[in-house]
């Protein structure tokens, strides 16, 4: 029986959310033993090599042409806060509360993207809407709220604030990147340019921290580079492309609630390989969690 385009969608957005999941898996065991920071800006410089010539194979050409001043310089924010800010942040808040919880707490970005589409762009916010919102909330409440088994409250605490900050630089570079397309940028071509800012900005905060040479040592470890060859393969490249695949052949509120799945495919990789206990109240929060975003994106 020959699938039809919409399931064929449906099914490159539950797959991209997989492969996310475990992109955010191997770069946690990378950042746990050379550091987060390192492993962003490293795993970012192979996406851009990687992109580039991508770009380069369809286009005709590795850097996107014809792109405005404006745009430009939306986008290249855009990198900044989506890539350089908000995943250092993110890989930090993982080797901080486990990928689990760090990833929950990302879950609050499409929250701050309505907050902030709300706010500056003057769109209505529905009843129904602020009820998807405090589901959200109240889900990542009960999972916070269980023990904390760290040696360390103060770690955790620590680690849910960078989580926190991940998911305020996702949603920014969101916004940006939507202001930067609005002169007729291919999503491709936006992604090159976000991905090569990201990975220049955070090369720079290396520098500005005196440990890029960390990250030169990091391309001479086959174990490291092979974590994070796998996760920027896996994650960036071919989940970005389903992704974008499942824009393309389904509705949009069903493809962004399955890629809001992330966090219930990393409870059993965390256990299986962070042995982290799978309770009831984490079930639950994140159940409740990741119901509250995709309704962000099915109710009006």
């Amino acid at each position: 029986m020959a699938l039809d385009g919409e399931m064929v969608g449906k099914v490159a957005a539950f797959t991209a959310a997989f492969l996310w999941a475990i992109t955010v898996t191997v770069l946690t065991f990378a950042a746990r033993r050379i550091g987060p920071q390192v492993v962003n800006a490293v795993r970012l410089a192979l996406a851009a090599m990687l992109l580039l010539l991508l770009h380069w194979s369809f286009f005709g050409a590795p850097w996107p042409a014809g792109l405005s001043v404006t745009g430009s310089s939306w986008l290249l924010l855009s990198g900044l806060l989506g890539f350089a800010m908000a995943d250092g942040l993110g890989l930090e808040s993982f080797v901080e509360i486990g990928p689990h919880l760090g990833m929950l707490m990302q879950t609050l970005a499409p929250v701050l993207s309505v907050a902030m589409a709300w706010g500056f762009l003057r769109q209505n916010l529905s009843w129904s809407k602020g009820g998807a919102i405090l589901v959200t909330l109240a889900g990542i409440a009960l999972v916070v709220a269980g023990p904390d088994k760290r040696p360390s409250g103060r770690s955790r605490g620590w680690g849910l604030l960078l989580g926190l900050g991940a998911a305020m630089g996702q949603a920014l570079g969101q916004f940006t990147a939507l202001k930067g397309m609005t002169g007729g940028v291919g999503p491709f071509s936006a992604l090159v340019v976000r991905v090569g800012a990201g990975a220049v900005g955070s090369m720079v905060y290396l520098a500005l921290r005196g440990n890029l040479r960390l990250s030169s040592s990091a391309w001479g470890d086959r174990r490291i580079m092979a974590l994070m060859l796998t996760g920027t393969v896996l994650g960036p490249i071919i989940g970005g492309f389903l992704a974008m695949f499942a824009i393309a052949h389904a509705p949009l509120g069903i493809v962004s609630t399955l890629l809001a799945l992330v966090p219930i495919f990393l409870l059993p990789l965390s256990w299986m390989f962070f042995q982290e206990r799978i309770t009831p109240r984490a079930v639950a929060g994140t159940l409740l969690t990741v119901g509250g975003a995709a309704g962000l994106f099915l109710v009006n």
